[in-house]
């Protein structure tokens, strides 16, 4: 078993445009890695630096926590603080593996930094377990990363190698739901009432989009789209009602309104449960003609 500390290094109070939006980010992609190597039997931890004072919060975690691995999340506007949290981390010893959209899309950068030792790219679930169970038997080396998919690292010259993306995960509905208890939740729904009016939790209902538009990264999930069906999602939210008091979810999808079906069986599954909440989408919903805009107003 690996003792793991999964890093957002999103810190609120160093961001003036989060603090505008007025809605601070879940780390829903880390939750959903949490929960995943968390069933296979590793030790998982979640410094969130949403609501933190600082770098001095995660010293301090690193001290309580001593993990055997640190994982940090980077997106584009994060790439400096991930960076300098990596610096903090690996002065301890530990093995530092970053992941997320901007290492994905250049894993190269980061293996730059000596305090970066592996990056994990595009979707991490499945990949994450491996490295952490190649750790656990004392087995995490150059050698070992070779010919494994969805890792880039340092082979023993030095020189940076980035191997092929791991196959996607097909069956979304096999992944557990998100491990929101690992993050101050009630800390996120009281700002988001405070700044907006009401709460609000984000979900994802799919992965990947199936366009190729120019000025858009694939990201992280890739074109491949795909989506968890009705009752699993429907699952999550009658465990969302049931754990905490929400107004409303935010559903942050790569993209949205793409089967009018799915959404139709989501309305009738969620309403027969009793499990309906009111949505958004992370943007104006794109796709949507009159009889989606009568399901969406349903839900």
């Amino acid at each position: 078993m690996a003792n793991v500390l999964l890093c957002n290094p999103l810190f609120l109070n160093q961001s003036a445009e989060e603090r505008a939006a007025g809605s601070p980010y879940f780390p829903l992609g880390l939750l959903y890695l949490a929960a995943y190597i968390r069933e296979r039997g590793h030790q998982v931890s979640v410094f969130d630096g949403t609501f933190a004072a600082g770098e001095a919060d995660f010293v301090e975690a690193l001290q309580e926590i001593r993990p055997d691995v640190v994982g940090i999340t980077a997106l584009m506007p994060t790439k400096e603080a991930a960076l300098r949290l990596a610096q903090l981390a690996k002065a301890t010893g530990t093995t530092v593996i970053v992941g997320g959209p901007d290492p994905t899309y250049d894993p190269k950068a980061y293996l730059e930094h000596p305090q970066v030792d592996i990056v994990v790219h595009h979707e991490g679930e499945i990949t994450l377990v491996v490295l952490l169970d190649l750790l656990a038997k004392g087995q995490l080396t150059a050698d070992s990363l070779t010919n494994e998919p969805g890792v880039a690292f340092r082979d023993e010259d030095g020189r940076s190698i980035v191997n092929r993306p791991r196959p996607y995960i097909e069956d979304l509905d096999s992944l557990p739901f998100p491990a929101r208890d690992l993050i101050d939740m009630e800390r996120y729904l009281d700002t988001w009432r405070e700044q907006n009016g009401y709460s609000s939790v984000t979900l994802t209902t799919a992965r990947g989009c199936p366009y190729g538009c120019e000025w858009c990264s694939e990201a992280v999930y890739g074109r491949e789209f795909r989506q968890r069906s009705p009752e699993n999602v429907v699952a999550e939210l009658k465990q969302l009602k049931a754990a905490y008091e929400i107004d409303r979810l935010r559903v942050v999808d790569d993209v949205d309104g793409i089967d009018r079906d799915w959404l139709e069986e989501w309305a009738r599954t969620a309403e027969a449960q009793e499990a309906v909440i009111p949505f958004e989408a992370l943007n104006d919903l794109q796709r949507q003609d009159v009889p989606m805009l009568d399901v969406r107003d349903s839900l």
